[in-house]
């Protein structure tokens, strides 16, 4: 595929996916709205409760998955014979098989021994608790189990059709809230029975689609020791980041509710709801620069992965930074619009939290070339050790009563700017990128963009509702003039000009 195709690919996947996420999201949070509605806040605590211990696993998941797309993707880059393909993924799935069974033994036992000793459920909801626990496993395992075909659309770059898959997913889920809205019974085991059951439906279309595309992927059991242990060992040191990020996040939250009180972990869950909303914009950017990465470490086309690499570095700020910056500026009116009375330190929480979104959205690229290695044991112990450094430096400033903002920027500086150094350190190690390179083309850009678009978004022009559009509209103006003239180069920004002017004409026509 020429260069030209291949940039072509990356945009409409990246396009794909951004639409994709932007209804996820507002589907998403008005789903939210709804099962706090139909399940009332009791039951919604319960539910959260117990599908909490399973979700305390997804880390695996997410380890797997990441493993699972770059041993695909990898193969693909070297060719992709079908026999080599078939058998990669088979191996992969015996995997999964394997680990959810050893997963389900550990829910059954330890998970269950927790739920019905050591949680403050009502007696009269125990009954209702455990049948919602056993759903969640069961949904655990249908997504669990479902890695390998989504690494396969991933894979070869099929984002469309992954883009269609999660709206149907949070429709479905919207679907199931309005039928629990007006059930009679008890609203509690309908809602779980559902959400596995919506699980189920996702499973078999990823399942036919996978079968009716790309049919070499067919899975057949396969033990080879040698290869399952490379796979093994490349997703345990994958496991060793996530679990370590795990591990960080809910002692933070420990952390504050012992120092700070419940106040503080109120404004840290929703902080938290925004991070998750922005990080799905996140990683809809990466998702499409990623297969391509891969592809050419495999191949060994070092220029063409690192022109590849400072261009998903610049794009991914930008599209992360067009929609963050109105936010931040404008969040104390956007918080009481979606909340009425704003929980004290939420505003500052969940601005800082998006300043990190926007760092990860930019050196996320530095992550994916460092898997397509291969070589990522030293990297992910590094990575690892920052996500600790966040927890040690929370720990001493609560400690001599450092205002809670305060402590929670301190993971800008470990879990941001420390991470983006380690990144940019094994990207050169491994891969011998052009640091200078990277200053000049990614850093000193996006540093100007900054400077130039932070004061204009602290204008006030108006008050309540008119200041608040007038604000967003002359931010995302400014940003995008600044991505247009300061971060594209001048054949890119050449390229979508044309682009959006064909569309324009073609629309007239």
């Amino acid at each position: 595929m020429s260069i030209k195709a291949e940039n072509s690919r990356i945009a409409k996947n990246t396009i794909s996916l951004y639409i994709r996420t932007v209804i996820v999201m507002f589907v998403s949070l008005y789903t939210s709205r709804l099962v706090l509605q139909a399940l009332g806040e009791t039951d919604l605590g319960i539910y959260n409760l117990v599908g909490g211990i399973v979700s305390l696993m997804a880390f695996l998941q997410a380890a797997q998955t990441k493993s699972t797309s770059r041993f695909i993707t990898y193969e693909l880059g070297l060719g992709g014979e079908s026999s080599k393909l078939s058998r990669i993924y088979s191996i992969c799935m015996t995997i999964h098989i394997l680990l959810v069974i050893i997963i389900v033994v550990i829910a059954e036992t330890i998970g269950l021994f927790i739920i019905n000793e050591y949680t403050q459920i009502p007696e009269s909801r125990m009954v209702a608790a455990n049948l919602v626990y056993q759903f969640s496993i069961l949904t655990f395992v249908m997504h669990f189990i479902r890695c390998p075909l989504d690494s396969v659309i991933i894979a070869h770059e099929n984002m469309t059709v992954y883009a269609y898959m999660s709206i149907l997913e949070v429709s479905l889920q919207l679907g199931l809230v309005f039928a629990v809205l007006h059930y009679s019974g008890d609203n509690l085991i309908l809602y779980g029975f559902l959400v596995f059951a919506v699980s189920v439906v996702l499973f078999i279309c990823y399942l036919i689609y996978r079968r009716k595309t790309y049919p070499v992927y067919r899975y057949r059991f396969i033990w080879d020791k040698k290869e399952s242990v490379r796979v093994l060992s490349f997703s345990g040191w994958t496991l060793l980041g996530s679990s370590a990020n795990t591990f960080t996040q809910q002692g933070v939250a420990l952390l504050f509710n012992n120092f700070v009180g419940l106040v503080a972990n109120t404004a840290l869950g929703f902080a938290n709801q925004v991070n998750a909303a922005v990080g799905k914009f996140v990683s809809s950017f990466t998702t499409a620069f990623n297969p391509q990465i891969i592809k050419l470490q495999a191949q060994d086309d070092r220029n063409s992965l690192f022109i590849l690499m400072n261009r998903a570095s610049r794009f991914s700020f930008a599209l992360c930074y067009v929609m963050a910056l109105p936010i931040i500026s404008n969040m104390e009116f956007i918080l009481n619009l979606w909340l009425g009375k704003v929980p004290e330190y939420t505003t500052e929480f969940c601005q800082l939290i998006l300043v990190c979104s926007i760092i990860d959205a930019t050196t996320g690229v530095f992550n994916t070339s460092i898997t397509a290695t291969g070589e990522i044991k030293n990297y992910q112990i590094g990575i690892a050790l920052s996500f600790l450094l966040d927890l040690v430096c929370a720990t001493v400033l609560l400690y001599f009563g450092i205002h809670p903002a305060l402590v929670f920027g301190s993971r800008i500086i470990t879990r941001g700017f420390m991470n983006m150094l380690i990144g940019l350190h094994y990207s050169n190690k491994l891969l011998a990128f052009p640091l200078r390179k990277y200053l000049v083309e990614v850093m000193i850009p996006i540093g100007i963009t900054i400077l130039i678009t932070i004061p204009i978004s602290m204008i006030r022009m108006a008050e309540g509702w008119l200041s608040f559009i007038l604000n967003i509209i002359l931010t995302v103006v400014a940003v995008s003039l600044c991505t247009l003239f300061i971060i594209m180069k001048k054949h890119e920004r050449t390229t979508i000009l044309k682009a959006i002017t064909n569309r324009f004409y073609a629309s007239k026509l």
